[in-house]
């Protein structure tokens, strides 16, 4: 990294050349004491060196005054990735499955992450650990079946995960700890399983996605909330903006395709950037839903189909530090007023 310098005026203390430069005193302090030698250190008290007539600083003056002027602009946010010490985020999903008006599942999970992020030349790289797994409720009759499938997520436990710069994902960098990880789960899992046909693709799903993860985790929807592509530079504000399509894996129609239209909206309070995506189906494009209904659901359910989808997804991040402080996403599908699915997700940093 290139060091460069900050000449000291007679008036400067460490916060105020912190604070004209956007920058925080600890870093800004921090950033100094490892590029320059002791007794040009800056002192446990903020006294600035005696004996240098400069401090180091990670950037150009200019730049950094730039930057500074982006961060505080209402007109517009420049939102980048940065390298994010251990954080501890908090996972709430619920869902609930209704058919003819009974609620066929319905579940509350509670989930912990630790994760940091780094970045190794030009990209960035996110190390994931699930510390915890709960499920805090869910209809008694799916309990059982729920703590047996919960042991085939142990492979996902660690990931190391490779990201663009717009922070979505781009690959697996722990491929061969998963894999290995699954083979193990697997040979302890010999003696619960029988001979059927379900288990027997069970295994074969594994021994699929455990060997190459990258496809699992893109349709996963919990970590393309996670890893959601928000990284980049945002000059309309306050206004939602069509920004394409999109496409979701259905919860009422065997995760057949759905598209979506998608709109966004980017607003700014202080420090923090609030995303706002809100996706509808396009009706144009899920005819492919209407047949298969007609041809398996509609005699059981006895009601015409009128099928809906609706996504609404927040982030709140925090611009200097490039982290997202909460996410809050909400799907409701329905084929008609018979049949649908609701699931939710929040996201929260500790």
């Amino acid at each position: 990294m290139e060091v460069h310098k900050y000449y000291i005026k007679k008036t400067d203390t460490l916060v105020s050349i912190a604070q004209e430069l956007g920058l925080s005193a600890s870093d800004l302090k921090e950033f100094h004491n490892k590029n320059s030698k002791p007794h040009e250190w800056i002192k446990v008290d903020n006294t600035l060196p005696v004996w240098s007539e400069y401090i180091m600083i990670p950037d150009s003056v200019e730049v950094l005054k730039r930057k500074q002027e982006d961060l505080l602009s209402p007109e517009k946010i420049i939102l980048k990735q940065k390298v994010i010490a251990e954080s501890k985020y908090t996972i709430l999903q619920k869902i609930d499955m209704q058919v003819s008006g009974n609620s066929m599942v319905d579940s509350e999970t509670e989930i912990v992450w630790e994760c940091s992020k780094n970045k190794n030349e030009e990209s960035f790289h996110i190390d994931i650990k699930q510390k915890s797994h709960q499920v805090k409720y869910i209809k008694s009759i799916y309990r059982q079946l729920a703590e047996y499938m919960q042991k085939f997520n142990r492979p996902m436990e660690h990931l190391i995960i490779e990201l663009f710069s717009d922070g979505n994902i781009k690959a697996v960098l722990n491929q061969n700890e998963i894999k290995e990880t699954w083979n193990i789960l697997k040979t302890e899992l010999e003696p619960e399983l029988g001979d059927t046909i379900e288990e027997k693709t069970m295994i074969e799903g594994g021994d699929k996605d455990f060997s190459n993860t990258l496809p699992l985790i893109k349709n996963n929807i919990l970590y393309c909330l996670f890893l959601k592509d928000v990284y980049g530079e945002y000059l309309e504000l306050n206004q939602f903006i069509e920004t394409g399509k999109q496409e979701y894996s259905s919860q009422l129609f065997g995760n057949e395709k759905v598209f979506l239209n998608v709109k966004r909206k980017v607003e700014k309070d202080s420090g923090i950037a609030i995303i706002k995506f809100y996706a509808e189906s396009d009706s144009d494009k899920n005819g492919h839903l209407r047949e298969i209904y007609n041809t398996k659901l509609k005699d059981f359910l006895q009601a015409h189909y009128e099928y809906s989808l609706t996504w609404s997804v927040e982030y709140h991040i925090d611009i200097e530090k490039g982290k997202m402080i909460l996410c809050r996403s909400k799907i409701k599908e329905q084929a008609n007023s018979k049949y649908s699915h609701l699931m939710e997700h929040e996201i929260v940093l500790n």
